[in-house]
């Protein structure tokens, strides 16, 4: 995998200050085992409708914008995903390449593995609004990062060709031959805005 670009100190310590307390960094992480994934053998894997299994890496950037008394964040961090959107499992890392944490889930619940343990959750969205300070849409972004949208909802195409609207969400998807795309959500009354940036390593 590539090394990470040198980001700031004050980005770093954004990005640690908002996973502190579920995301710990801890670099005895590494040793804690991965939660079990489908295997060959299981009913999962011999149907003949299981969807192929995914591994993607890279960069991932996340800015909160400003929002009512909420001041802006941001968070860079490095990636590994393994799975498919219905069973995966994310490995989070400072840019410097330290494991922070990992993350999984399956059809109904997910789960944060760090120095405590492993946390469950009922959702993905409520882990990542626990540990992220907001929903963000994880399981779609593995089908974003494919270039297509989540086929498990409604989507509806833009003027720009390889730019569609999902959930709420604006993908971009006219840099994906550079390995690049970007999900931005609008503010509103009830929400912030949230920018997402993907760097997929080659």
């Amino acid at each position: 995998m590539r090394a990470f670009p040198r980001l700031s100190a004050c980005s770093h310590r954004l990005g640690l200050l908002m996973l502190a307390g579920t995301l710990s960094a801890c670099s005895h992480l590494a040793a804690v085992p991965h939660p079990p994934a489908d295997t060959p053998g299981t009913a999962a894997s011999s149907s003949p409708e299981a969807p192929s299994r995914l591994a993607l890496q890279g960069q991932l950037s996340i800015k909160l914008l400003a929002w009512q008394d909420l001041p802006a964040k941001g968070l860079s961090l490095g990636f590994f995903f393994s799975g498919h959107t219905d069973q995966g499992l994310l490995d989070l890392m400072t840019p410097l390449g330290t494991l922070m944490a990992q993350v999984g889930w399956q059809a109904d619940e997910a789960w944060v593995v760090n120095e405590n343990g492993r946390q469950t959750y009922p959702t993905l969205d409520e882990l990542s609004r626990q540990t992220l300070g907001e929903a963000l849409p994880l399981r779609s972004l593995v089908h974003w990062m494919q270039g297509q949208p989540d086929s498990t909802q409604p989507s509806t195409l833009t003027e720009q060709p390889g730019v569609f609207e999902q959930a709420g969400w604006r993908i971009d998807t006219r840099e994906l031959a550079e390995q690049r795309i970007q999900a931005t959500r609008s503010a509103s009354d009830q929400q912030r805005a949230i920018h997402i940036k993907v760097y997929l390593d080659r």
